[in-house]
Parts: C-alpha cells; sequence; structure tokens
C-alpha cells in the first residue's frame, strides 16, 4: 500500500511544550562536557565500527546495567524510527506510564539523547554518568557511540520507569544497543538505502541488518514498508529471520495484522479485524499517519491482550482524555518555525514560511516530496530549498523526487562539520539533476536573503547535523 497523497494539514505542526534540550546554565560545567566529549572521540580512530564485543566487554566492567533495564522495545529501521519513538512515548505517558528513551543523534545538545521517567538528562547527570564510565574503561578502544550507549544503560539503570524504548544507532544486528537480551517487543520501521558502506548496498542486505534485532519469541513490529522495498523482498528478509530463531518471533506487519488509513481529520486504526476512529498525529507529512500506526501496534503488544483496540488512550470516542496524538513532540521532522524571535525569521518577510526536516535519502525524499504534492494543491506556494548533505550521502537520490516541485535550490555547507560537502562540491552533484533553478550559497542565512519570493515556503534539509545547527 502506497503513502496517502492528500491530507489536510491545518493542524499544529508538533508540540512545542517540551524543551529541546536540557542544557546547563554553568559554563563551567558545560566546558566540561565538552571535554568529555572530545576525550570520548579519541579513544577510537573508527568512528564506526559495528561490533557488540567492546561494548559487551565495557558493559560488564560497569556491572551489566542493561541487564537491569525496565522492559525494553528495542526500534530500528531507515525512516521513521525517531517518530514512531516519539508517539509511541506519548501513547505510553498517556496511560500513566513512565518511560526511559534514548534516540541519536542530537541536534543540539547531548542531553536531548536520553530522557529519565519522560525527563530529558540534566548536563550534570550526564557528566557524572559519562566521568564514571571514563574512570572504568581507562582509555581502552571503544567508540563514541558505544560509551555513550554505555551511559545511556547506567543511568537508566538507576531511574525507576516502567519501560525503555531503545533506539538502534546504526543498523541492528551489530548495533551496540543490540546488547538487550530479552526486549519486551521490537519495531522495525521503514527500510530504505543509507550506511551502504556499512550495511550492505540492496534493501534485502539492509533489512537483514536491521531484522537483528529481533529475538527468539518476542514479537515484532513491522511498520510501512515502501514499493521499492516490498519489490527487494524485504519482508521475506523478515520472515527468514525470524524462522532462524529458536522460536520465531512473532510478526505483526503493516497491511496484514494492523493497518492505518486516513480518514477525514482523523485515521482508522485496525488490529487484527477491529477498527477504531483515532486521531491523525500532529506531526506533518502522509507518512506519519504509518509511523503512527507502528507505535499503535507496539501499544498493543505492550499492554497485553486485555487491551481492544477501543481501549486505546487516542479513541475519540472518549472526548474528555488528553490526546496523546496531539502532545508529541519530534522536532526537526517537517518542523515549521512560527517564532519571530527566532533568528533565520528576521530575515525573512512575513509572509514567507519556514520549514526544517532532516531528511537524507531516497525514501525520505520520496515523504518530502508527498508533502510538496500536498502543499501544491493547497497553496501553490513556491518552495524554495535550502540544502547541505554530509559526503557520505548521496544527494540525487534524496532530491531527484522533489525536482517537480521546487522553484529553486540553493545548495550549501555545514558549518564547523568536516564531514559537509563542500558548497562546490555539492553543486556538481545537484547540477546534473536538472533542477530550474540551482545556487549555491556560503551560508544558510545569505541563501534565504536571496529568496525573493514573498509568498515562498523555504524548506532547510538534508542532514539532521545541518537542522541541528540552524536550530542552534
Amino acid at each position: 500500500m502506497q503513502a496517502p497523497t492528500t491530507n489536510k494539514q491545518n493542524r499544529n505542526n508538533f508540540c512545542v511544550a517540551e524543551p529541546l534540550h536540557n542544557k546547563s546554565n554553568d559554563p563551567a560545567l558545560e566546558a566540561r562536557l565538552e571535554e568529555i566529549l572530545e576525550l570520548l572521540y579519541s579513544f577510537y580512530a573508527q568512528g564506526i565500527d559495528m561490533s557488540l564485543a567492546r561494548v559487551k566487554r565495557f558493559l560488564a566492567q560497569l556491572g551489566n546495567p542493561h541487564l537491569q533495564l525496565p522492559p525494553v522495545i528495542h526500534v530500528a529501521g531507515t525512516n521513521g524510527k525517531g517518530s514512531t519513538i516519539a508517539i509511541l512515548r506519548s501513547l505510553l505517558e498517556a496511560s500513566g506510564k513512565r518511560v526511559h528513551v534514548m534516540t541519536s543523534p542530537h541536534l543540539v545538545h547531548p542531553t536531548e539523547r536520553i530522557r529519565l521517567a519522560g525527563d530529558l538528562i540534566s548536563t550534570q547527570k550526564l557528566v557524572d554518568v559519562l566521568e564514571e564510565c571514563l574512570a572504568v574503561n581507562r582509555a581502552e578502544p571503544i567508540t563514541f557511540f558505544e560509551i555513550l550507549t554505555a551511559a545511556s544503560f547506567l543511568a537508566m539503570s538507576r531511574v525507576p520507569a516502567d519501560y525503555v524504548i531503545l533506539e538502534t544507532g546504526m543498523g541492528g544486528r551489530l548495533d551496540a544497543t543490540n546488547v538487550v537480551p530479552d526486549p519486551l517487543c521490537t519495531i522495525i520501521t521503514t527500510i530504505s538505502k543509507d550506511h551502504e558502506k556499512f550495511l550492505g548496498d540492496t534493501l534485502q542486505k539492509i533489512a537483514f541488518e536491521k531484522a537483528g534485532i529481533m529475538k527468539s519469541g518476542v514479537s515484532c513490529i513491522i511498520g510501512y514498508q515502501t514499493k521499492q522495498a516490498h519489490d527487494a523482498s524485504v519482508t521475506k528478509v523478515f520472515h527468514d529471520v525470524s524462522a532462524s530463531l529458536p522460536t520465531e518471533a512473532k510478526l505483526f506487519q503493516q497491511g496484514a495484522e494492523w493497518d492505518i488509513e486516513p480518514k477525514n481529520e482523523g485515521a482508522i486504526f485496525t488490529w487484527q479485524g477491529e477498527s477504531v476512529v483515532m486521531s491523525q498525529p500532529n506531526l506533518i507529512g502522509s507518512h506519519q499517519i504509518y509511523n503512527c500506526g507502528a507505535a499503535l501496534a507496539a501499544y498493543r503488544v505492550i499492554m497485553g491482550h486485555h487491551f481492544g483496540a477501543k481501549n486505546l488512550p487516542t479513541d475519540r470516542s472518549n472526548s474528555s482524555a488528553v490526546d496523546p496524538l496531539k502532545t508529541i513532540h519530534w522536532p526537526g521532522r517537517l518542523q515549521k518555525i512560527n517564532d519571530g524571535a527566532f533568528p533565520l525569521r528576521k530575515l525573512m518577510d512575513d509572509t514567507q514560511e519556514l520549514w526544517l526536516d532532516g531528511g537524507h535519502n531516497d525514501s525520505a525524499g520520496m515523504m518530502l516530496a508527498e508533502q510538496a504534492k500536498i502543499w501544491q494543491a493547497q497553496d501553490d506556494k513556491p518552495l524554495h530549498l535550502i540544502v547541505a548533505m554530509v559526503n557520505r550521502k548521496n544527494p540525487a537520490d534524496f532530491l531527484k523526487p522533489l525536482i517537480p516541485y521546487v522553484a529553486s535550490i540553493t545548495v550549501t555547507s555545514i558549518p564547523n562539520e568536516s564531514n559537509s560537502h563542500s558548497v562546490n562540491d555539492l553543486y556538481n552533484l545537484v547540477d546534473p539533476l536538472g533542477f530550474k533553478d540551482l545556487r549555491q550559497s556560503v551560508t544558510v542565512q545569505q541563501a534565504i536573503t536571496n529568496i525573493n519570493d514573498k509568498e515562498a515556503r523555504i524548506l532547510i534539509t538534508g542532514s539532521l547535523y545541518f537542522i541541528g545547527t540552524v536550530l542552534a
């Protein structure tokens, strides 16, 4: 089933009640955190080296905090992990549950990565657990992500909670998070091409790596898959991996055991033949309907069989309850900036719109193109892209789907990022794609001031690192 091409977007794009991070006001404490992070980067020259040996060794030295966690929901996939986690957290917390969360990467500050019983970790607590990790590790080889994962487990093991939602950093089978032996359930979101150097150059190979989080006898929610993924038989990969386990993982697949479809201003969620009308999530983009469905399916598995579809906290028949699908917080994903005090907004005309999205691969490009098509049908405002990308990403795969909808595209670079495409290199990579108005700019500020359309919709995209610098 393909993502819908119509979706009314007259609701708020995301909840702004929560802070983006929990940075300290103490400059000395922030300087200490930065010093620790720089030291962590020095422990192992190979920034990405997927293995479980190092992190298992280190966790054993820490007293195995990953074995002392509340029940874990483990999430892998190429696209939609973060949104699915944000929705699931909102659902669980609306049911009165305390939820730890680990996600990556952060946009502005490392405290974004860890939530303890719903609250972002403080800089002081993060420094404390990292210093404890430093003392135990003694500069032995370990990657930045591995030691941050271990520190997250350490912090989470010391704070009471009902659940942990754990996001893989890359892949799944050999990801540092894949040391939890008995998760409550697992979730695999949309599979797309990304990190091919590490995960494989086909969707089947990538799906195999993601499916590595499946555990014997543990239910696995399979999220929305694109036509390309279906054509590549990723579903067969999931079944094969499940069948290889001592006890098969029970698969709950979108389009089979569960489904979700937009319906007017809401959505119809179906769980094993039983349907209920829900609200649509307050995250912009038709693809978010399917991320919502995966979260709802996981919620159904987590809460047990005595919870029917009509017991879900989002049932619209219960109008007195706070709707958790309207309180989801997930910045940097089709986020509209309305704050006039935001520095980049000060450079714009009041009639122009500013949007941010950290998409960077082919599936993300297709999803943004779906939203561009919706915008075009709604008001036909000219869409102007400002793009910067890291040099391990393929700009053609990401940008091709957007060509029919774009009035101009300006390429730039990510400030203070050594792995960013240079402006000239990115321009040369994008030029053959055939955008009708291709520009280049040294800074994002200059790119914005060069867009003169009074009714312009400006979308800054191409990398979560880029969005992080914009939000910072």
